[in-house]
């Protein structure tokens, strides 16, 4: 039986007392921004049907209120969900 081999190439895990670096692939941040991207289309597609509101009372349609509350609930969350990504990609670094 042979003794193991080291490979001086490899990586070494962090000590214990460390936590692991969280390393971003080459396509994150273009799969980050399409999913950013689909996130406002979304929250606009919703935002045109209650501005129309094809199915509601004539008394309700073309509120500019609604849609602007549908926006902004879109736009809050996504402000939020990059808040927290800024702060965990400041942590790591």
């Amino acid at each position: 039986m042979e003794p193991p081999t080291t490979n001086p190439d490899a990586q070494v895990p962090p000590p214990p007392d460390q936590p692991a670096r969280l390393q971003t692939t080459p396509g994150s941040w273009k799969l980050m921004g399409l999913i950013i991207a689909a996130l406002v289309a979304w929250g606009i597609f919703l935002a045109v049907g209650v501005f129309l509101n094809l199915g509601g009372e004539a008394a309700d349609r073309f509120d500019i209120r609604r849609p602007l509350l549908v926006l902004g609930c879109t736009m809050t969350f996504l402000t939020f969900w990059l808040v927290l990504l800024w702060s965990k990609s400041r942590r790591t670094a």
